[in-house]
This record gives structure tokens, C-alpha cells and sequence, in this order.
């Protein structure tokens, strides 16, 4: 019976990571076919001249897959709606976003002359062009010809260029701006990490009986190698836990708490291209105490007469695949389902092992 419930735990394991896994991806690739979407509409709003519905597309696609193209039409937009100030702060996102953009140089000066005219009141005329000196001649013209004068310049800005069109794919996408302003960089360079989680623990294996669900901690710390760009990175790091089991009843009832020690090298795997999603892979190598023992336990042979002192220690095997979502480079949230067991030592009714699954936070630094 124990090793039935081993198997359903495992089963039940791989069929979360595996939704884990694949809802993230999927998730994407619909963020992306909304973007194309919401590009479209507002490309056909601006050529009509509805800039604000153009915007707001754009701003919604931006949301969807944060492309600096969508920065940079909606300073056309704001540009064509007469806000200056608009206009240059989503100009300056663009080249922030986009430091190597091609038409940086004609961007700087649109901002410059926004600038000019936010400064002055006034707007900026179109540059003119190259003036010709005039000529000299002995002639007189005739006196029938009249020269009409030129028009007068015209207060008009000139007409901006047509939105930038996507890209071609929305695959791997530019950096994401955060709420400072600053872009994040896949993988931010912090190597040292402190996570803790909490949630509950089902025991598979162990018991001569059932047992309800007990609550469970972990906390760790680590440090990660490899390069910020990586797609794969190694993680070294050390995870303390702890949970608790229930037995008896009524004034017999007594509590064996179970302390854990160990060693935990970790994969990360970078999900997007933000790495704002990662998936790891952990397993854990240490020791497990147990405190709290009655010869009564339904965690030891009730055909011994023993006579327990002290804590029973013993190793411990900790298998784990973690889901974190980074908030921003330093804070990061996930969920952690993990199979920790331990193999049967003397005068215990099995080898114990149960299944946990932890919600928590981790912070780097």
C-alpha cells in the first residue's frame, strides 16, 4: 500500500512540473499573437489620425511583449497630438530600450526640438533649405514680370515618418523596463540568494497507519555560477526544513517533529527571455533528525520493546522542481513541489518519505 501512494505522489509530481512547465510557454505565444493584434489596430487608428485609440493599442501591445517599437510610435502619436512632454519621455524610452537603434541620431534631434519648443512656447519652423545668393546682372527684367513674393513659413511641424513596423518575430524579445526606468537584464547579475517557503506535507511512506497532512518550512540560501546571459545555470546552495506529525489522541496526544540539514545543488533554466521565469531543479543531500519519539509511534515496529532517548538521526534525499517568477531583478515568488525520503534504519516500521509543496519568496543580492 505504502508504495502505491509512493507512485501516485510521483505521478502526481511530474504531471504538475509538466503543467508548470508548459503553461508559461503557451502563455507567451498567446501575449505574442495579441501584440501582432493590438500593432495592427493602432497602425490603422494613426493613419487616420484617431491618435489616442492608436496609443492606447500600442500601450496594450506593449504590455503584451514590451517591443520598443511600440515606444517609439507612440511618441509619434503624442508628437502628432501637440504634447512635447509626452512625446520625449516615450522618445527616451525608445532609445533606452533600444540603444542601437538605426535611427537614434533622428530621434535625439526630434527631442531636442520638442525640448526647444516646450522651453520657448513656440513651435519649431520645418528647417529650410539651402538659399541661393543672388545674381548679379546689368539687365533689367522686364518690366511686365512681376515675382510673385514666397509663401509665408508655415508654424507646422513637419509630418513625422510612418510608424516603425514590427518586428518579424516575438520571439525573444528586448529587455523589459522596470519602474525605475533602468532595463533588466536576463538573469540579473545577483549570485547570492535567501528563499523561504511554506505549505504542506503528505506522508506516502513511513507510517504503520495514515497520518493527516502536516505544515512544512524551508528556508535556504545559495550562490549561483555562470554567466548573467546563460540559458542554464549552476546554483550551489543549503536548505533547512522542518515539519511534524501528529499521534495519539486525547491526553496520549504527543507531536515528533522532524529537523533537516542538507546540501542542495540546484539547475536553474531560463524560461523567456527576460528570465523573469525560471525553472529549477534541485536535490537535496544531508541528514534528518527526528525528536519527540514514543515506542508507541506508528514510525516504529510495534513488535519491539524499545526505549527511545534523544533525537534518531538519519539520512536524507530530497528531490525538487521549482517554479519562480521574478518580480524584478531582486525579488522573485515561486512554488516548489519536492519528494523527500529516507531509508529505513533499525526498529522503524518503513522508510519514510513524504511529499511537500511550498509557496514562497526568494530575495537576491
Amino acid at each position: 500500500m505504502a508504495g502505491v501512494r509512493v507512485r501516485l505522489g510521483l505521478v502526481a509530481w511530474v504531471v504538475l512540473v509538466t503543467s508548470l512547465v508548459a503553461g508559461p510557454r503557451a502563455a507567451r505565444a498567446e501575449d505574442a499573437e495579441k501584440a501582432r493584434q493590438l500593432f495592427s489596430q493602432g497602425s490603422k487608428f494613426y493613419d487616420v489620425g484617431q491618435f489616442d485609440k492608436a496609443i492606447e493599442a500600442w500601450q496594450q501591445g506593449y504590455d503584451q511583449k514590451p517591443d520598443p517599437s511600440f515606444l517609439f510610435n507612440i511618441a509619434q502619436a503624442y508628437r502628432q497630438k501637440d504634447d512635447p512632454k509626452q512625446a520625449i519621455f516615450f522618445y527616451k524610452s525608445y532609445l533606452r530600450n533600444s540603444p542601437k537603434a538605426a535611427n537614434r541620431a533622428d530621434v535625439e534631434q526630434r527631442i531636442a526640438a520638442l525640448q526647444k519648443q516646450i522651453d520657448t512656447g513656440v513651435k519649431a519652423p520645418p528647417t529650410a533649405g539651402p538659399t541661393t545668393p543672388p545674381v548679379t546682372t546689368t539687365t533689367p527684367p522686364p518690366p511686365t514680370t512681376t515675382v510673385p513674393p514666397p509663401p509665408p513659413p508655415t508654424t507646422e511641424p513637419p509630418a513625422p515618418p510612418p510608424p516603425t513596423p514590427p518586428p518579424a518575430t516575438y520571439a525573444e524579445g528586448p529587455p523589459v523596463v522596470t519602474a525605475q526606468g533602468a532595463p533588466e537584464q536576463p538573469f540579473p547579475p545577483r549570485h547570492f540568494d535567501l528563499a523561504g517557503g511554506i505549505g504542506g506535507a503528505v506522508w506516502t511512506s513511513g507510517l504503520a497507519g495514515s497520518a493527516d497532512p502536516s505544515f512544512a518550512f524551508t528556508l535556504g540560501a545559495g550562490y549561483t555560477f555562470g554567466q548573467t546571459s546563460a540559458r542554464v545555470r549552476f546554483r550551489l546552495g543549503a536548505l533547512f526544513g522542518w515539519t511534524f506529525l501528529s499521534e495519539g489522541s486525547g491526553t496520549t496526544q504527543w507531536t515528533e517533529h522532524f529537523f533537516s540539514l542538507l546540501l542542495d545543488p540546484t539547475l536553474d533554466v531560463r524560461l523567456s527571455s527576460t528570465g523573469k521565469w525560471v525553472l529549477s531543479f534541485d536535490i537535496g543531500i544531508g541528514v534528518m533528525a527526528i525528536t519527540g519519539l514514543k515506542k508507541s509511534s506508528a514510525l516504529l515496529d510495534g513488535g519491539d520493546s524499545l526505549m527511545i532517548n534523544g533525537a534518531q538521526s538519519m539520512a536524507l534525499t530530497r528531490f525538487g522542481a521549482a517554479l519562480q517568477y521574478r518580480i524584478n531583478p531582486n525579488v522573485g515568488v515561486f512554488v516548489w513541489p519536492a519528494i523527500a525520503t529516507s531509508p529505513k534504519q533499525p526498529h522503524f516500521h518503513a522508510a519514510i518519505s513524504r511529499f511537500e509543496t511550498l509557496i514562497g519568496a526568494a530575495y537576491r543580492f
